[in-house]
């Protein structure tokens, strides 16, 4: 009987340490139009419209459009901004070893000091691997990476074809497909975006003051109910993007049969 007791404590032990080891990952600030495609959907099931708040799990994929941002926030003490026409994945959300994945488009982050816990970010040409920085991430439609370091923190940005340097404060490098990445050098794809970093360090201690802890059971239900929510929102702004691409089309197609007629 001892013996069945401490098993099922063992057992109640790791599995909170299982859900206590992944960030608890939410929506911060959405403007614009902001996409999710859940890592955990069923057939069927559509993206859902960003909204603030929702819970992200491993494999949640957010697609920024054209004018638009979004922010990924982690445990209330990291914050990653994501430009217009951006496309993250939440690849792995274990604190031990997060991985995101950049494949298009750019990013801001304030990352807490990490300790002995790993955090990357995987573009499509190379890996910036951080321990808890200030940093940006750029992808350019030629699939070429700048990766850059603000005020603080250190970031090993390795190439997909070999190559690794070492970033610190005020430096950045600039990685491409057959090539190691360049040299560190001081700041000037990320130079303009330093006040940007500055206001989104202000904007993390305001996230930080703010924060509502959530259960596990409390972040399952809010995802769920949000997500049936919020892909009924998307859902609704497809179609209406649809009848006004048909109702383009329509005025295109009475234009050129005019023109045909003279």
């Amino acid at each position: 009987m001892k013996f069945l007791a401490a098993m099922l404590l063992a057992a109640t032990a790791a599995a909170s340490a299982a859900a206590d080891d992944g960030w608890d990952a939410r929506l911060g600030r959405v403007d614009g139009r902001v996409k999710i495609i859940a890592g955990d959907a069923v057939d069927g099931e559509g993206a859902a419209a960003g909204e603030a708040g929702l819970p992200l799990e491993q494999g949640d994929r957010i697609q920024v459009g054209r004018g638009g941002s979004a922010e990924v926030v982690l445990d209330g003490r990291s914050v990653i901004a994501l430009d217009e026409n951006s496309d993250f994945t939440l690849t792995a959300l274990s604190r031990a070893r997060s991985r995101f994945t950049l494949a298009l488009g750019s990013l801001l982050a304030k990352i807490q000091k990490l300790g002995e816990q790993r955090l990357s970010v995987r573009a499509p040409a190379a890996v910036a691997a951080v321990r808890g920085t200030e940093f940006g991430v750029s992808v350019a439609a030629d699939n070429a990476a700048d990766v850059g370091v603000f005020e603080e923190g250190r970031v090993e940005v390795r190439g997909a074809d070999g190559g690794l340097v070492v970033l610190g404060p005020g430096q950045e490098s600039r990685a491409a497909f057959g090539a190691e990445p360049g040299r560190a050098a001081r700041l000037t794809v990320f130079s303009r975006r330093r006040a940007a970093m500055r206001a989104l360090v202000k904007r993390l201690a305001r996230i930080t003051k703010n924060w509502k802890s959530l259960s596990p059971d409390e972040r399952a239900g809010l995802r769920r109910d949000e997500l049936t929510r919020l892909r009924a929102e998307e859902a609704r702004l497809e179609a209406a993007e649809s009848r006004r691409a048909q109702g383009r089309s329509s005025v295109q197609r009475r234009l050129d049969r005019r023109e045909d007629r003279h």
